[in-house]
């Protein structure tokens, strides 16, 4: 009953807001091509006429040029000083506008690219149309850390209200965190004391202190690194304790890197800090170098426990009473695989999500993954191939760890199953190695899969009129000499002759075996025992057992 009173009015409703929300729309999108405020720097001195600071590519080259001339104190109007006392400005902006010069060049490797020539800070759009784009009143320069947290640099576009055109200084944000900053990456005492001549410019914006110390300290690290190696690697052999063993062989690279990387990191960061250019190389090395090493202190750590949980070598898998052993242990081969791969993408995650913080390099990097993953994955396709081939192998188990199979008419055993290569070791005791690629699409016997008892045939060539039945005999008595662990069942046992031709008859003698493991040496013996059993029957009764060819017979 409502709505039928309503109605009339609900069209012309709905006609309004449509328009209030069209005409809203722009006036909520539209953004302020800069931040006001009331006054800029009201505590100093007017600024040079000649200061130019239309624009932020105009801004930056300005500070920068009156910094390398020691023009502080008009560098200073280039900072937003809105949370200096403005008796203090003057003072306080000409130090703090020295600081920053120094923090800009040791640390900061300024992205020119991203700073426009035009005053509204325009980001321009796609090639084909440098119309798209947007205004912009803040540009970030760089992200530092301090503190654990990363604090950003900003140019700002401030309109004041006793200023007739918009500035871009540097943010009011960003000048309070100058002296902090300064203080973790000015110049350290030591640097400070050393003489002038070594704090002169060399080249590539690095001081000649730099040029020297820096392949010193990368020798240092080799050293310290080497050191830390050989120890972990004497005390995994000869530590007392198992646990002290474990750990030692599991750390002994990780710990080498790490220090390598802790070194490397000090002394470019605490003990004489160096310029932007070869931080901005250095920490994402660093980062990387310790996201490598906590990854490979995991997987070597979960390998050395899976070592401790398996049965230790394939010859003891191979025995046809640990068949369940055969599939925990290709599981855990399994499970080693997944755990270095989840560790490579975790750590891979890391280090990208990470040296984004590096400003220009990260990016750098980022927009350079498409075409690399492009280049690698075509480079390494028959190695990526392998690997799902080995996980293939792992899930379908095909083939596991410790089950004896006839491969290329290699009789062998497979001993382990890694992520490109599968290795069987031949029954002389020699390693087969196959990619494994070529293993799984290859055809090959296994004896193990399934229930181990298989028929052997023992295939001889007597003469016609051979005893058949007084060699059967023999044949079912030497079975019953052979341990039944290894010659069973015993009612598979026959004596069949399967062909004749003018030289003699075909008797197949059909060994049942229930070991792969042993099934060659007792068919061996069991064939020499007939051998020499038919020679023995042949001598006592005259009666030929073994055929005579045509160009052996000789005239009665």
């Amino acid at each position: 009953m409502i709505l039928l009173v309503f109605k009339p009015f609900l069209r012309p409703l709905a006609a309004a807001l449509a328009v209030m929300l069209v005409c809203l729309a722009p006036a909520a999108m539209a953004q302020e091509p800069w931040f006001e405020q009331d006054s800029l720097n009201a505590g100093m001195s007017s600024a040079p006429a000649t200061l130019d600071r239309a624009t932020p590519m105009a801004a930056l080259e300005t500070f920068l040029y009156l910094a390398d001339h020691g023009h502080f104190s008009a560098a200073a109007h280039l900072l937003d000083l809105s949370d200096v006392a403005p008796g203090d400005q003057q003072f306080v902006g000409t130090e703090r506008a020295r600081m920053l010069s120094v923090i800009l060049e040791r640390k900061v490797v300024i992205p020119w690219s991203s700073l426009e020539d035009r005053p509204d800070g325009w980001l321009s759009g796609s090639a084909e149309d440098n119309d798209t784009g947007r205004v912009r009143r803040s540009i970030l320069i760089d992200r530092m850390e301090r503190g654990g947290h990363l604090v950003p640099l900003r140019l700002n576009r401030i309109k004041a209200a006793d200023s007739d055109e918009p500035v871009w200084v540097f943010s009011r944000q960003s000048v309070d965190n100058i002296p902090a900053l300064y203080a973790l990456y000015g110049p350290t005492d030591l640097e400070l004391a050393l003489p002038d001549w070594l704090r002169a410019p060399a080249f590539w914006g690095m001081f000649l202190w730099e040029v020297l110390f820096l392949p010193l300290v990368v020798l240092g690290a080799l050293i310290l690194a080497t050191l830390a190696y050989r120890m972990l690697r004497r005390l995994g052999d000869t530590a007392q304790r198992r646990a002290a063993r474990f750990l030692a062989r599991s750390l002994k690279w990780p710990a080498a890197i790490t220090i390598f990387a802790a070194t490397i990191g000090t002394a470019t960061s605490r003990v004489l800090v160096v310029t932007g250019i070869i931080d901005a190389v250095v920490s994402p090395l660093v980062l990387i170098s310790y996201v490598v090493a906590i990854t490979l202190a995991v997987v070597l750590v979960i390998d050395e426990v899976f070592d401790r949980i398996s049965v230790s070598t394939a010859t003891e898998l191979a025995d046809p009473q640990n068949a369940h052993l055969r599939a925990v242990a290709t599981t855990i081969s399994a499970a080693r695989k997944f755990v270095i791969v989840i560790a490579t993408l975790a750590a891979s995650g890391v280090v990208l999500s990470s040296i984004t913080a590096y400003g220009t390099l990260g990016i750098s990097l980022l927009a350079s993954a498409g075409a690399l993953t492009i280049v690698l994955g075509f480079a390494a396709r028959e190695v990526l191939g392998n690997i799902l081939a080995s996980v293939q192998i792992a899930l379908n188990r095909s083939a596991r760890i410790g089950d004896q199979l006839l491969f290329e008419g290699h009789f062998c055993t497979v001993e382990r199953i890694d992520f490109t290569y599968v290795q069987l070791m031949i029954w002389n005791g020699t390693r087969l190695i196959v990619p494994v690629s070529t293993f799984v699409s290859d055809p090959f016997e296994n004896w193990s899969i399934e229930e181990p008892e298989m028929v052997r045939p023992i295939e001889l060539t007597l003469a016609h009129g051979v005893d058949v039945e007084r060699l059967r005999q023999v044949f079912l008595d030497l079975l019953s000499y052979e341990d039944p662990a290894d010659v069973s069942p015993m009612d598979r046992a026959k004596v069949n002759v399967t062909g004749q031709d003018a030289i003699g008859i075909k008797v197949r003698f059909e060994l049942p075996t229930a070991n792969p493991a042993t099934f060659w040496d007792v068919e061996c013996r069991v064939r020499e025992a007939l051998l020499a059993e038919a020679a023995r029957i042949e001598r006592e009764t005259g009666a030929r057992i073994f055929p005579i060819l045509p160009h052996d017979a000789t005239p009665a």
